[in-house]
């Protein structure tokens, strides 16, 4: 076996463009976990308000105008992420997944129903996450949601960006934070409890580490998520699998009322699409646009072209060089075919026609294809476990087409311009709520 340690708990050993083969080598998992564990044991005893305040430490810190993680997170358009990290933020979704009882995660509490029994979520024990290269974003909010509740994180990633959650964590186990009575609680207490591993695909650490974990988490693509699943597993392994799912939006007719109010919705299609650049299972890639406003779906478009670059301007784009072939062949075909509005380069396109119908195959790289409907409701047709969001610009009809939508298979219709936002529940679940045991007394 070959394990690299990219980050062991206080310090990283990888530079973002770093080859993770070049970090400290562990020929067996046991070592880690032992360390996990123990890291695991003073986290289990700490209350939830000093985790949740120094993830908002961090939430703080990574804002400030100068700081180097501040400039990190620009670079990498995840600005979502210290939003996330606020106390506020935090404390609403653990409340939630918790069952309305984020205290359950220190202690028994007594049960809602009355009586005189107690109820309390013990965490699972080892959490193996395995992260997906595309998304650096996406390590964070999984390990932090394993600290949460109060679990060891091992976490596997991506040699694609395989620098960036090491770079994250090393920058939170710097973190201080300030109780009320002003003693101070240091990072470490909770990267104690996180070791970051990068292992090759066919090594048979892979399997080593599917039958120690309590827990596993998978993000990534078809072929990668089913590779994990169907790993050997010990009997009562919990699975939280985040596959390959795509979203779209739909704009009614009532937003297109005036040049005005269809450019303000253009820009909150646009800014959806810029975050996590396109590469979300969040992200949009159909704009299904209603006929019968003041502006035609085609206006529409040619506005979100507009937009589009506007906010491309501000996040410069990242383009893989198979996505820009794709790209360019798009631009000759509805450039003979339809209309396409797009940039010098290959930064972003917009792409439209009267004869498209159903969901476009993404093509990443910040490129849209508009596509007209008689009725917004036609859109449920075209929902299924595949789908995952749909960013809804609608007046009152809204929560009617979120009935449709998510009946068929939709998991959230938030308003357009917070397709990115993570939050609970999260595909279906809450996230947290898998990865405790809940005991009574």
């Amino acid at each position: 076996m070959k394990i690299f340690v990219l980050f062991d708990g206080c310090e990283r050993h990888l530079d973002l463009d770093g080859d993770p083969e070049s970090c400290p080598l562990e020929t067996s998992p046991d070592g880690l976990v032992r360390e996990l564990k123990a890291g695991q044991e003073r986290l289990r005893v700490a209350p939830i308000d000093d985790l949740i305040g120094l993830c908002d430490a961090a939430g703080r810190a990574w804002t400030q105008p100068g700081n180097d993680v501040a400039r990190m997170v620009g670079n990498l358009a995840i600005g979502f992420l210290p939003l996330w990290l606020r106390r506020a933020n935090l404390e609403a979704l653990v409340t939630q997944a918790l069952r309305g009882e984020a205290g359950a995660i220190d202690g028994f509490v007594p049960q809602t129903t009355g009586g005189r029994r107690q109820h309390r979520a013990q965490p699972r024990g080892l959490v193996v996450h395995w992260v997906a290269g595309n998304v650096p974003l996406l390590g964070m909010i999984s390990v932090i949601q394993g600290l949460l509740t109060k679990n060891a994180n091992l976490v596997k990633v991506s040699r694609q960006n395989a620098g960036v959650l090491p770079y994250f964590l090393a920058a939170l186990a710097k973190v201080r934070y300030l109780r009320p009575n002003g003693t101070e609680v240091a990072g470490t207490l909770l990267t104690d409890a996180v070791r970051a591993i990068y292992i090759d695909r066919e090594d048979p650490a892979a399997t080593a580490l599917s039958t120690l974990a309590d827990v596993r988490v998978a993000w990534g693509g078809r072929e990668a998520v089913e590779a994990i699943m169907n790993l050997p597993r010990r009997f009562g392994t919990e699975d939280i699998v985040f596959g390959p799912k795509t979203s779209f939006v739909v704009v009614g007719a009532e937003k297109l009322a005036s040049e005005g109010e269809a450019r303000k919705t253009a820009a909150l299609v646009a800014r959806d699409a810029v975050a996590l650049g396109q590469r979300g299972c969040n992200s949009p890639h159909t704009i299904f646009v209603e006929r019968g406003g003041a502006l035609t779906p085609e206006a529409f478009a040619s506005l979100l072209g507009e937009e589009l670059g506007r906010a491309t301007r501000q996040v410069p784009p990242d383009v893989a060089p198979q996505e820009a072939f794709q790209i360019l062949g798009w631009r000759a075909e509805y450039d003979m075919r339809g209309q396409a509005w797009y940039s010098d380069g290959v930064r972003w396109s917009v792409f439209y026609s009267d004869q498209d119908h159903g969901l476009a195959t993404p093509c990443y790289g910040r490129t849209l294809f508009v596509r007209p409907v008689d009725d917004v409701f036609e859109v449920a047709a075209f929902c299924s476990i595949n789908t995952q969001t749909a960013g809804l610009a609608l007046g009152e009809r809204r929560l009617t087409l979120a009935e449709e939508l998510t009946a068929r298979g939709i998991e959230r219709c938030p308003e357009v311009g917070q397709m990115s936002l993570y939050e609970a529940p999260w595909d279906g679940m809450y996230p947290m709520d898998r990865m405790v045991r809940w005991v009574s007394a």
